[in-house]
C-alpha cells in the first residue's frame, strides 16, 4: 500500500517526450491516483473549463487517460508568489541566453529529451545537466552590470522552487494520511530531480506515515 512511482517531465512536447509517450508510462504501473504539479487554481481551470491552448504534455496526457481509466487526479502544488512576475524570471532566463556556454548546454537537454524522452529526463545525466546549468548561471550573473537585481530574481525564484515542493510533498503526505490507495504517481517537471528526491528521503525519516517511493528510471537510456 501506498506505493509511489515520481515521474519527471518536461512540459512541452519534443521527439520521443510527448503525451503518448507518457500514457504508456503511467498505464504500466497502472496507478489509482495521480499526483499532479498543479494548483488547484490552474487545476480547476484546465479541467473544469474549456480546453486551454497552452496545456502542457502531462494535462494532454492524463485528459485522455481519463477517458480510459477510472483514477482520482489531485492537484498538489501552490500558485506562484506575487513577489516573482513572469517578466523578471524572462528577463533572466533571456539574459543566460546570450551566452554561447549556456545556449550549449540548453542545446544538449533539448537534444537528449528530443532523442531519449523519458528514459533521459528521469536519468541521471538529466540530474547532472542541472547542476551544470545553475553552476554556470551563477558564474554568468557576474558578468553583468545589474548582478544584484538578477542575483534578487534568482533568490526569489529558487526560494519559490523550495516552497512549491515542500507544499506538494505536505500535500501528498496529506492525502495519504486521509486517503487508502495501493499505486500512484507523482508527474514533475526534471529541473526538480535532484532536490525532490532529496526531500523525499528526508520526509521519509520523520513523517509517521510511510510513502513506498520508487523513481522511474529506463534502463534503455544511453549517452555517448
Amino acid at each position: 500500500m501506498y506505493d509511489i512511482a515520481l515521474i519527471c517531465t518536461a512540459h512541452s512536447e519534443i521527439g520521443k517526450c510527448n503525451s503518448d509517450e507518457l500514457y504508456k508510462i503511467i498505464e504500466s504501473i497502472s496507478p489509482e491516483v495521480v499526483f499532479e504539479e498543479l494548483s488547484i487554481n490552474l487545476f480547476d481551470r484546465f479541467y473544469k473549463g474549456n480546453q486551454l491552448l497552452d496545456e502542457s504534455l502531462e494535462i494532454k496526457c492524463i485528459k485522455r487517460y481519463l477517458q480510459n481509466y477510472n483514477i482520482k487526479h489531485i492537484p498538489v502544488d501552490i500558485d506562484v508568489s506575487p513577489d516573482l512576475s513572469t517578466s523578471d524570471i524572462e528577463y533572466m532566463f533571456n539574459t543566460f541566453k546570450k551566452y554561447d556556454v549556456y545556449k550549449k548546454l540548453e542545446n544538449e537537454q533539448n537534444l537528449l529529451t528530443a532523442k531519449s524522452g523519458f528514459a533521459y529526463l528521469n536519468s541521471n545525466k538529466c540530474s547532472e545537466l542541472f547542476d551544470r546549468k545553475k553552476i554556470t548561471e551563477k558564474n554568468l550573473m557576474e558578468f553583468e552590470f545589474n548582478k544584484n537585481q538578477l542575483f534578487h530574481i534568482y533568490k526569489l525564484f529558487h526560494e519559490e522552487h523550495n516552497k512549491r515542493e515542500n507544499e506538494m510533498l505536505h500535500n501528498i503526505y496529506n492525502y495519504s494520511k486521509e486517503n487508502q490507495y495501493n499505486r500512484a504517481v507523482l508527474l514533475i517537471g526534471s529541473a526538480h530531480r535532484n532536490s525532490i528526491m532529496q526531500k523525499i528521503t528526508e520526509y521519509e525519516t520523520k513523517e509517521r506515515i510511510k510513502l513506498n517511493w520508487t523513481f522511474y528510471n529506463n534502463q534503455n537510456f544511453n549517452h555517448c
